[in-house]
């Protein structure tokens, strides 16, 4: 099976968490529902139905932490705006604490069977094309992309020795992680939206990563090798 890898990077990011509304704080890594967005708006699919392009089952998805997770908080001011004279002459103001991923890299690994559109996916990321303007997370992150490549990919399932992971592990697939000079932190994030259109989230899933950013060294019941030597575990 062929994996589309790149590393994708923004000054500012935001993932955020649902359940902060007046002070918004963001998940440590990009979701499995943002990247998916990311991924529909590289070759343009509609915001509204691209999940219809991702059933269960139909892709395979891995993210890994490239450099250290920092985090910034930067109080923002939101405007009332009712006209377009109201951008200059604003009558109220909010002032809302936003907390951002800092300087944020990240590296994709995703396979498709849909082979027309992944096709189309894996040339223009290796083109450094998009249709609509990425971003990661809220729309004003802006964000940017290096392709790495195209590589083959084959699962493997020797549980028995550690071996080191590039991407986040889902803790379903950990029997045993070594600790031993690493910084290990756990989240729980969404993964997937609903095909129907309703933008509801049906599946959220608890991950491991290593918050600077270097490789887990583990035992895993199943992980994929790439032929680039990377090793992944799909969300």
């Amino acid at each position: 099976m062929k994996y589309l890898v790149f590393d994708v990077k923004a000054d500012l990011a935001q993932f955020k968490k649902p359940f902060t509304t007046m002070s918004p704080q963001t998940f440590c890594i990009p979701t499995g529902t943002a990247i998916i967005g990311m991924l529909s708006a590289i070759i343009g699919l509609d915001k509204k139905q691209y999940w219809q392009f991702f059933p269960e089952n139909s892709y395979h998805l891995a993210v890994g932490v490239c450099k250290p997770i920092k985090k910034v908080v930067i109080p923002i001011n939101t405007l009332k705006t009712t006209s377009p004279m109201n951008f200059s002459r604003f009558e109220e103001h909010k002032r809302t604490t936003m907390e951002f991923i800092k300087d944020g890299t990240f590296r994709i690994w995703f396979s498709w069977n849909d082979a027309e559109r992944f096709q189309k996916l894996s040339q223009m990321v290796k083109n450094h094309e998009s249709y609509y303007t990425i971003s990661l997370g809220l729309a004003w992150n802006l964000a940017d992309y290096d392709y790495i490549g195209l590589f083959d990919g084959t699962s493997c399932s020797d549980s028995s020795k550690f071996i080191e992971i590039n991407s986040i592990i889902h803790k379903d697939q950990v029997i045993e992680i070594d600790f031993n000079d690493r910084v290990i932190y756990s989240t729980r994030i969404p993964v997937r939206m609903k095909t129907d259109g309703s933008r509801e989230v049906e599946q959220y899933s608890d991950y491991i990563f290593d918050n600077n950013g270097r490789l887990v060294r583990a035992k895993v019941n199943e992980y994929v090798q790439l032929a680039n030597g990377d090793r992944i575990v799909l969300l």
